[in-house]
């Protein structure tokens, strides 16, 4: 509940500077799903697909990504000569 809590603060921030700056800003979210369940994370794809802004998501499970919806891109990095991106 503490890492949803930081993150409602941090969308809440953001929603702020896109209001006062007139334009949306660049998110980095670092390992953001691991920290959530299933039904906090459809939450936070949802909200983040609300906000218009660039969100840069990390993680180490790909299936924790699963639901993150269309209109994504996808940059798999499994080695030096196996890296793809998928959109």
């Amino acid at each position: 509940e503490q890492k949803a809590l930081l993150i409602a603060i941090t969308l809440a921030h953001a929603a702020l500077v896109a209001a006062r700056m007139g334009q949306a800003p660049v998110l980095l979210l670092d390992e953001i799903a691991a920290h959530l369940d299933a039904s906090r994370r459809a939450a936070l794809f949802s909200r983040l697909a609300m906000i218009g802004a660039q969100v840069w998501m990390t993680g180490t499970d790909d299936g924790l990504f699963a639901d993150v919806g269309a209109g994504t891109t996808r940059v798999h990095l499994a080695g030096p000569a196996d890296a793809a991106i998928t959109a």
